[in-house]
């Protein structure tokens, strides 16, 4: 039923140009559905599109259970603490790559081409990695699968364009729930079965991945700029099941359009000197910092190391497995609360209780770190806070810098900028990763998590002042909110009908 429904989005994405009547009959077949199914649809597509967020969980998290086995004397591939460090950070070092050309490949081939297309190196990089038998073919394997989690970033583009507003942060929400499910997943794995069989699993959820998507229709926005009016249409009526309601998205997205057409070269350069392209620029790449800051990811990829060093209550690896099933409850939790508390709030309660949890943390370590772990008071509490700071981080902190860069460009750089400032974030994820253990050398356990709790109180103060909130506004409306209140005025056109927008009605969804 699921691969049916999907095939007819495949179906209806290609049907045709402007001149084709069968165009306008899929329109009025598809608008007899009821909204309730129209909205169903939209709801698959969206989980399709996130089993590529399974991979990048799988990803992340399989350094975590790999290193311990390699470090084990049993292993046949042995890694000392430096080499370790590179198959950890390896999995992110192309990760910038990754995202700078699947925003370039995402404003030639399409969305939905690209996040196919990211199901490749996934595949490539788990097939190295399970026939490897030295550090070699592991260290290209985790290169390949980092640029793979590069190219996912395109996904949190394609939900924005697809999505009503009042759905859009859930359903962009949904990807830290898949990526949770990922890390949980090889966690398991790892715990269970030898880690080359795992790359075996891992490298079938991409495959699957690939085959999902290509039933996917590509995005109205997306199509409407390259002129493929009536299948941007069509695939409106798809989603939204309203005549009314896609009739109004389509006059936005032709408005978007007409800002975009005829850009050359420089003057696409140019558009950077715009409030609406530099404002979101700058409040995303610093939101990226306070992020990686708070060490969130160094949990993900060293969760069985952390363990080991605050001195684990349970065996680490099962340790690992309970952080592992407590993200994916609480990410869950967290879309919900994405979803109706706004961004803001919750990135203040997030990176709040993240700050508080490891400054907790950072002082039992400080009192008692040297105390044999039989003779410490109430020896659960490093771990306690570990849970805690992961529980806030899924609250906000870990979601939204990612759900906000679809949401904040304007459509004439979105493809691009949402790469290039993906490739920021994972450039700081890199840097966070690979110097991990060089830090923890020079500022010991204490002083790691310190710095990580002031990191997340920093970013309090930081959303109050800089982040916007974008819960339940369209795209054009955010867009239109960096601009001061006589150039907003300005473009109020795009309130009004087709003909004063200065847009041939003949594109808006002939029926």
């Amino acid at each position: 039923m699921i691969t049916a429904m999907l095939d007819r989005g495949r179906w209806l994405e290609g049907s045709g140009d402007l001149s084709e009547p069968a165009s306008s009959v899929a329109a009025v077949m598809y608008l007899r559905l009821p909204k309730q199914c129209a909205r169903f649809y939209t709801i698959l597509v969206a989980l399709a599109i996130h089993t590529n967020s399974i991979s990048i969980g799988m990803s992340q998290g399989f350094s975590a259970v790999l290193l311990p086995q390699l470090e084990s004397n049993r292993s046949s591939i042995q890694v000392d603490s430096e080499e370790a460090s590179w198959i950890a950070s390896l999995g992110v070092i192309s990760t910038p790559g990754g995202a700078l050309f699947s925003g370039m490949l995402a404003e030639i081939v399409g969305r939905k081409t690209t996040i196919q297309i990211t199901a490749l190196p996934f595949l490539s990089g788990w097939v190295m990695m399970g026939l490897s038998n030295d550090k070699i073919w592991l260290y290209i394997g985790r290169f390949v699968t980092g640029f793979a989690i590069g190219m996912a970033s395109t996904c949190y583009v394609y939900l924005a364009e697809i999505s009503l507003p009042s759905e859009r942060g859930m359903l962009a929400a949904l990807g830290p729930v898949f990526v949770s499910f990922g890390v949980l997943l090889v966690y398991l794995f790892g715990y269970m079965m030898e880690w080359h069989i795992s790359t075996v699993v891992c490298a079938a959820t991409a495959a699957f991945s690939f085959f999902i998507i290509y039933f996917l229709p590509e995005t109205p926005p997306w199509l409407a700029s390259k002129a493929k009016f009536s299948r941007a249409s069509d695939t409106l009526l798809l989603l939204r099941g309203s005549k009314e309601a896609a009739e109004a998205e389509m006059r936005q997205i032709l408005h978007s359009v007409d800002c975009k057409k005829g850009l050359q070269y420089k003057e696409y350069l140019g558009q950077s000197k715009k409030p609406t392209v530099w404002k979101p620029f700058l409040i995303l790449v610093f939101f990226f910092v306070f992020q990686e800051g708070s060490g969130m990811y160094n949990i993900v990829y060293y969760a069985t190391n952390i363990f080991r060093d605050i001195g684990p209550v349970l065996d680490s690896s099962v340790e690992s497995i309970i952080v592992g099933v407590v993200r994916l409850v609480t990410s869950i939790v967290g879309t919900l609360c994405i979803q109706n508390f706004g961004r803001r709030p919750m990135a203040i309660t997030s990176s709040g209780i993240m700050g508080l949890s490891m400054a907790v943390a950072a002082f039992y370590n400080y009192r008692y770190g040297t105390v044999l772990l039989e003779d410490r008071p109430c020896p659960y509490v490093p771990f306690t806070c570990l849970v805690v700071n992961v529980i806030a981080s899924m609250l906000g902190m870990l979601q939204l810098p990612w759900l906000m860069i679809g949401e904040l460009f304007p459509l004439s750089v979105r493809g691009i900028l949402s790469g290039i400032v993906s490739s920021l974030g994972y450039l700081f994820i890199f840097i966070i990763i690979k110097v991990y253990p060089n830090l923890m050398e020079t500022l010991n356990l204490t002083g790691m998590m310190t710095l990580f709790s002031i990191m997340s109180l920093l970013t309090v103060p930081y959303v109050i002042f800089f982040l916007p909130e974008t819960q339940g506004k369209t795209l054009l409306e955010i867009e239109h909110s960096f601009l001061s209140k006589s150039a907003s005025k300005e473009e109020a056109d795009m309130k009004r009908s087709p003909s004063e927008a200065n847009v041939d009605p003949v594109y808006i969804l002939k029926i």
